[in-house]
């Protein structure tokens, strides 16, 4: 799903919701205000809840529960221990989800030995324990923003979470792309999707290859494509030498697409969570929590601006 600022977005009918680090707002030249974002963490929240498995969906839930008494609260001697317990709560069930995202890149197969089918449903499962893992951070985040949003300056555990989240996913979205850097060389298989998204879906392959490293020197991967391509010579009616070049890419099934589609987007919001925490980081950030603020935030998180792309 794209937005207007070809972002990748949450979708859920007319659902949209800003990118995490846009819900920082210039209020100065030299501060920003983050607004109340509970509109976020209660929509995600009641679309994840349908799809959380059921290992983990008593913590999921009890996350969200804690979160939503404790932000009831204005007495910050009541606020502040209520806010340990849901951070001793966020620890154990992020701490949970880790180990079976670890767990899910070992069983995730290679397309040559699993079936396509059989990969996009433990793809759909990773998504389910991801989404629930960043539901999670938010509510960590918006607590600990609301009592002490000059905290973040020292923070070094919610930059972490980010991290291992990438890493993870990243390692499966490069399997199911056919793509190594190993070395600090780009090594595509030939048999890559991104060959075929270059060639069919050419406005979207820049959103996958985005996410890899080492591509930025490389514009047009179906040059790079041609370059590796095998060429003939023949005469045509006219006796005049043509040059041909014999372009084959691998058609990929519907399901491998699909997965790939799921982490990228994956990828995309796991990166707008660790761009929120590292402004955070920066400082120079107050806490927003005015009324019309967050009933402005509302009133986008139901827009129907979202444009889906099939």
């Amino acid at each position: 799903m794209r937005k207007e600022n070809g972002q990748i977005g949450y979708l859920s009918e007319s659902l949209t919701i800003p990118e995490f680090f846009d819900l920082i707002r210039p209020n100065t030249e030299q501060r920003s205000n983050l607004i109340d974002f509970s509109p976020v963490i209660e929509v995600l929240h009641s679309i994840h809840a349908q799809f959380v498995d059921q290992s983990i969906i008593e913590k999921y839930n009890s996350v969200f529960n804690y979160w939503q008494e404790s932000k009831s609260y204005s007495n910050m001697q009541i606020r502040l221990p209520k806010f340990e317990s849901l951070s001793l709560l966020s620890n154990e069930l992020i701490n949970s989800l880790q180990l079976k995202i670890e767990k899910s890149e070992v069983y995730y197969g290679v397309r040559r030995r699993d079936g396509a089918s059989d990969n996009l449903k433990k793809v759909k499962a990773i998504q389910s324990d991801c989404d629930a893992y960043i539901d999670v951070l938010l509510c960590f985040i918006h607590s600990k923003a609301s009592l002490e949003i000059e905290s973040f300056k020292n923070d070094v555990v919610l930059g972490e979470y980010c991290d291992f989240l990438w890493r993870a996913i990243l390692k499966i979205y490069k399997n199911i792309i056919e793509f190594s850097d190993r070395n600090n060389e780009i090594r595509l298989d030939d048999s890559s999707l991104l060959y075929y998204l270059a060639f069919m879906e050419n406005q979207e392959v820049n959103y996958y290859t985005g996410l890899l490293p080492y591509f930025d020197g490389i514009k047009d991967l179906r040059v790079k494509f041609i370059y590796g391509c095998g060429n003939s010579k023949f005469y045509d009616d006219f006796g005049e030498e043509i040059n041909s070049i014999d372009v084959k890419y691998r058609n990929p099934h519907l399901d491998e697409l699909k997965a790939a589609k799921i982490l990228r987007d994956l990828l995309y919001k796991i990166m707008s969570i660790a761009k929120l925490v590292k402004k955070l980081k920066k400082g120079d950030i107050e806490w927003d929590s005015r009324k019309y603020s967050i009933e402005e935030l509302q009133q986008l998180v139901f827009s129907e601006t979202v444009e889906v792309v099939e």
